[in-house]
């Protein structure tokens, strides 16, 4: 599983605002079952160990200095306290995602920064609308995987179920003239009945073969108690 995933207890809005910014956030506890999510500084260390990517601590509201220099110390690469509004806490984590690379997603010839929003194929910036860009990016965050319909409007519209509206059709189709249409072959493919993924090469596709993809780091958002 890809993407930014979160430990936390007592922020619910928080991936929201996380995906205003293009972020998308999942539980960590889908990756690692069982996961301490108030991991003391014993536990701080052994996740630090085991954690490839960022770690940003919440602290106690009466947090002292100490504290922070301590999650600091422990392999944290943020701390702040309970009291941070949820706006301040996605800025800071876009901000490192900036400075470490892990803003962008690049998957052979697409290129996705989950900061600014931006979106290019082949080095050719991509003028997408909110939800064709939130449709794409599910996609990015699954390259390969087939992903059925109602796993998509789930996803990205929050539909437990198909509404019976062409919605998702009219998105694909608009997100296709302007991913695939252009070039020469297509990244997202169609499996009739079944679903749609996300292939970002192509055998055989000469001059127009992409770039090896990159793998994409994930952060982790921990709540210390």
């Amino acid at each position: 599983m890809r993407g930014v995933y979160l430990i936390h207890l007592n922020r619910p809005r928080l991936e929201a605002t996380l995906a205003a910014r293009g972020i998308v956030a999942q539980p960590l506890s889908a990756a690692c079952p069982g996961l301490d999510p108030a991991p003391g500084a014993a536990g701080l260390h052994m996740l630090r160990a085991w954690w490839p990517g960022l770690l940003l601590v919440e602290l106690p509201a009466a947090a002292t200095e100490e504290d922070a220099v301590r999650a600091l110390d422990g392999g944290a690469d943020d701390a702040f306290p309970a009291t941070t509004p949820d706006m301040l806490v996605a800025a800071r984590l876009g901000a490192l995602l900036r400075r470490t690379g892990e803003a962008t997603l690049a998957l052979g010839p697409l290129m996705i920064d989950r900061v600014a929003r931006r979106v290019t194929r082949a080095g050719r910036a991509l003028d997408l609308l909110p939800r064709e860009y939130r449709l794409l990016l599910h996609f990015a965050e699954h390259p390969g995987e087939l992903l059925s319909r109602a796993a998509l409007l789930q996803a990205v519209w929050g539909l437990a179920s198909d509404p019976g509206t062409n919605v998702l059709d009219v998105h694909l189709s608009r997100l296709r003239a302007k991913l695939d249409r252009p070039f020469c072959y297509p990244l997202i493919h169609t499996d009739k009945g079944r679903g749609f993924r996300l292939v970002t090469s192509q055998a055989g596709a000469g001059s127009c073969g992409a770039d090896p993809p990159a793998a994409m780091a994930v952060a982790a958002i921990a709540a210390a108690r």
